[in-house]
C-alpha cells in the first residue's frame, strides 16, 4: 500500500536533487571514496582492531591476582600501542577530511529534517540549546 502521494514523491525527488547537487554532498562522497581506498589508514585501522582484539581476549584469560608480570607488561604494551594507532587513526589526513565532510554533511540533512518538521507542525526540533527557543519548546529544557 502506498503512503505516499504522487505529489508527495515528486517534492521528495526534487529536494533530492537539490541534496545531490549540493557540494557538502560531493565533499562527503569523495571523503568516503578516499577513505575506503586509503591502504595506509586501513592498515592502521586493521592493526588497530587487531590490537584490541587480543588485549581483549588477554583480559578474559587473566583474574586479578592469578596475573604474572609478564603478562601486565604485555597487556601495558598492547595498550600503548593501541594508543599510538588512535593518535595515528585520527590525526590522519584522509580521516580528518572524513571527519570535517561527515560533520558538514549531516547538518545539513539535520536542517532538512528540522525544516520539514517544521513546516509539517509548525515548531522547530529542539537542539537542547533553550536560547534558540526561549525555552518554551518542549523538551522541558
Amino acid at each position: 500500500m502506498e503512503t505516499l502521494t504522487p505529489a508527495m514523491k515528486e517534492a521528495i525527488a526534487a529536494l533530492g536533487e537539490l541534496i545531490k547537487a549540493d557540494p557538502r554532498n560531493a565533499a562527503i562522497k569523495e571523503a568516503i571514496d578516499a577513505y575506503e581506498h586509503s591502504e595506509e589508514l586501513n592498515g592502521l585501522i586493521a592493526e588497530y582492531n587487531t590490537q584490541q582484539n587480543v588485549l581483549s581476549d588477554l583480559y578474559g584469560k587473566t583474574h586479578g591476582s592469578d596475573e604474572d608480570e609478564s603478562v601486565v607488561d604485555m597487556r601495558d604494551a598492547i595498550q600503548e600501542r593501541i594508543d599510538a594507532l588512535y593518535d595515528q587513526i585520527t590525526g590522519h589526513p584522509v580521516y580528518t577530511a572524513y571527519v570535517a565532510a561527515k560533520e558538514s554533511f549531516d547538518a545539513l540533512t539535520n536542517e532538512v529534517y528540522g525544516e520539514l518538521q517544521f513546516v509539517i507542525t509548525g515548531q522547530r526540533p529542539c537542539n537542547h540549546d533553550c536560547s534558540s527557543c526561549g525555552g518554551g519548546c518542549s523538551c522541558g529544557g
